[in-house]
């Protein structure tokens, strides 16, 4: 029996700290997955609570739960999307009344992208800015180090088609690359 499962029937024994134990060296990842799905770091707290929460209850449960960590990313990575489309049904009309909004417009500002575009922010804009089928992948081997089996685990898709889609989005990436100004001078004074 490996840690994990000792630690989930320690769960459903009634110790409390094990579910700690259990997800703690996760919730950073997960946290930074669903950032990076809803843009606002409220609605990612929102997002990972809400797994937390049907985590321990589906432990509870007695879910047979194979493998943890991409389990868990999946639920992280479903409840993301939930919220998202909550988020979407519920959005402000009025700007004044949304200060996540008022801020958005406010860092939009060309001397503030000058900078943005000498850190990772500028990739991962254009990452955001593909496919939610071609982003997500991306996003989870790339920013959260999971392996090709371990996004298909999450996604509930087939190895071959996470490949593909990595492959189709790494494709746009360097399509999006290329029409970026900055990346184009990077491109001709590194060679790259």
């Amino acid at each position: 029996m490996n840690e994990e499962q000792k630690l989930l029937n320690q769960i459903r024994a009634g110790d409390g700290d094990a579910f700690s134990h259990l997800v703690e060296n996760l919730l950073s990842s997960a946290y930074r997955t669903a950032y990076l799905i809803l843009g606002s770091r409220e609605l990612a707290e929102d997002a990972v609570q809400i797994a937390l929460e049907d985590c321990y209850l589906s432990i509870m449960r007695d879910v047979e739960i194979r493998h943890f960590k991409a389990w868990f990313y999946r639920l992280v990575y479903t409840r993301s999307i939930d919220v998202y489309r909550k988020q979407k049904r519920n959005q402000f009309t009025d700007i004044e009344g949304n200060p996540e909004a008022i801020t958005r417009m406010k860092t939009e500002s060309a001397q503030e992208k000058a900078v943005e575009k000498e850190t990772r922010q500028e990739m991962l804009q254009l990452i955001t800015d593909l496919k939610e089928e071609q982003r997500i992948p991306l996003l989870l081997f790339y920013y959260e180090n999971l392996s090709v089996k371990e996004i298909s685990l999450i996604l509930n898709e087939n190895n071959n088609t996470v490949k593909t889609r990595l492959a189709r989005g790494r494709k746009k990436l360097g399509e999006l690359m290329k029409k970026d100004r900055h990346f184009q001078l990077e491109e001709k004074s590194y060679g790259i």
